[in-house]
């Protein structure tokens, strides 16, 4: 969810005063914001509070998908979020890409990753063959390396977060002990955009990952179980935690957003809400890191 600046909200409180298209993805990013809250809380609490993503093997999606309620579910989530992050990036783009040729070819960029994840993730919802995956009779069923290459690029993507959040707290302690503004030079409606936005682009990236390991279930148990195996190694147990404190903390401070859209005394509580946000995140990240430190270690 797109989040703009204090001063950006107090000249333009309401999508009214944004034309055209722009319009429309500003309502788009409000409203599936809120229906993400409802399915990736959900998501998230099945399966990284009730469970732990190494639990969630090839049994535990086939029963799961053996219920026409949940693949339905699951579609929804997978539309929501996928086109949700898109439009998202689609924003971030527009701030970062000043070259209006280079910003068309980053728009037509993000639209095909879209179309393209929707339709893997939608083929692999409804064609999805219990009985042929479960006796590993699929053309790639035995490719292991497959399951490899998944699991080697969430060591990187780890690898990538664990550095930016230590260099990170290096510049802003040294920019603190020479009396400088580490960031942002503004208030605390600045540090809620760009948490926002580091959240969301780290949230999305993951969601490709997920969605092509997912797609590896209907190439047959084995090469699924070897990709989500990978979820137990030590070095990427900080990852799904720093992962579940991201959503939480987009879910959230989207809500905030909303709030100060959409109600008067929002602009007002905008700074105590992003406080309250920051402590929800805490208090909500705790209970799922016990429990995944618990089972996978």
């Amino acid at each position: 969810m797109a989040v703009t600046t204090r001063d950006q909200l107090q000249k333009a409180p309401s999508a009214g005063l944004i034309p055209g298209t722009e319009r429309a993805f500003w309502y788009f990013l409000r409203i599936s914001g809120l229906l993400l809250v409802v399915l990736a809380f959900g998501h998230l609490f099945i399966t990284h509070y009730v469970n732990v993503p190494s639990q969630t093997v090839f049994d535990w999606v086939a029963n799961r998908w053996a219920n026409p309620l949940w693949r339905t579910f699951d579609l929804l989530l997978l539309f929501s979020a996928v086109w949700h992050g898109i439009i998202g990036l689609r924003m971030i783009a527009t701030d970062l890409v000043n070259n209006p040729r280079g910003r068309q070819i980053a728009y037509g960029v993000l639209w095909v990753i879209g179309a393209v994840f929707s339709v893997m993730g939608t083929v692999t919802i409804f064609t999805f063959d219990e009985e042929a995956a479960a006796n590993n009779t699929g053309p790639l069923s035995g490719k292991l390396w497959i399951g490899d290459i998944i699991g080697y690029s969430l060591f990187v993507f780890a690898a990538v977060i664990y550095i930016a959040v230590i260099l990170l707290a290096v510049w802003v302690i040294q920019n603190l002990r020479n009396d400088q503004v580490p960031v942002y030079n503004g208030d605390t409606g600045q540090y809620a955009w760009i948490l926002h936005r580091a959240t969301g682009a780290g949230i999305v990236f993951f969601l490709l990952v997920h969605i092509i390991d997912i797609m590896l279930i209907g190439l047959g148990s084995d090469v699924y179980n070897h990709t989500v195996s990978f979820y137990a190694n030590w070095f990427i147990i900080p990852m799904e935690i720093f992962l579940v404190g991201a959503v939480i903390y987009h879910s959230l401070n989207g809500l905030r957003v909303i709030m100060i859209n959409f109600t008067e005394s929002g602009p007002v509580k905008e700074a105590k809400a992003f406080w309250w946000v920051l402590a929800g995140t805490i208090l909500l990240t705790i209970p799922s890191g016990i429990v995944i430190l618990i089972h996978e270690l």
